[in-house]
């Protein structure tokens, strides 16, 4: 009979890490910052306590850090490092050498196409103009689904502009079928809304 020698398989490995936290809903970044900015105050509330280097809380506060930077990230297409460094030398330079007091302005990622004008659509037919309309909604619902997915800034800027575009596409077409002029348009909605029709008491 031989002995058998039974090692315990090695723990799992925290890696903290701003990918290691892209994989979390916005909800739960959110619940997870505010957890630990608890968990600290109760610790500094706490005079036999103290956050010590590489101990719990100062562990949490790296988790919420790059918690944040993802979130950051998210809302903005920017990374909250850069943008806070920038502020800082902004801020430096105004506090030492006289510059202008600094804006401090936060950059959004802007979309990967702009809005189509009006006169981009005015040449198209009736049923173009639907379809034109219909693509730039469908793009929106598309969108909107891999927003949920990836929580792109960028994406959701495009998708804003998608929707502007699908407005504009419709208005010339409703217009259009109204007769042309905003009173005509006008009487058109009393009619289908039926608020000609009755008075106000």
């Amino acid at each position: 009979m031989t002995n058998v020698l039974n090692f315990p398989s090695p723990t799992e490995v925290e890696v903290i890490s701003e990918e290691a936290f892209r994989k979390y809903t916005d909800a739960a970044l959110l619940l997870k910052c505010f957890e630990v900015v608890k968990d600290t105050l109760d610790v500094i509330n706490e005079p036999e306590y103290q956050i010590e280097k590489e101990d719990d809380t100062h562990i949490d506060l790296i988790r919420a850090f790059y918690a944040l930077k993802v979130l950051f990230d998210r809302k903005t297409g920017n990374d909250a490092a850069a943008v806070s460094q920038e502020h800082w030398d902004a801020m430096r330079q105004h506090l030492l050498q006289g510059t202008p007091y600094p804006d401090q302005l936060i950059p959004v990622a802007s979309a990967l196409i702009s809005p189509i004008p009006p006169d981009g659509y005015s040449h198209l037919s009736n049923l173009e103009l639907a379809c034109a309309a219909y693509n730039a909604g469908d793009k929106v619902r598309l969108g909107t689904i891999a927003t949920l997915s990836a929580d792109n800034a960028q994406i959701k800027a495009t998708m804003a502009v998608e929707a502007i575009n699908a407005t504009t596409a419709l208005g010339i077409l409703v217009r259009r079928l109204a007769g042309g002029s905003l009173t005509e348009l006008g009487q058109h909605i009393l009619g289908t809304t039926g608020a000609g029709s009755e008075t106000l008491q």
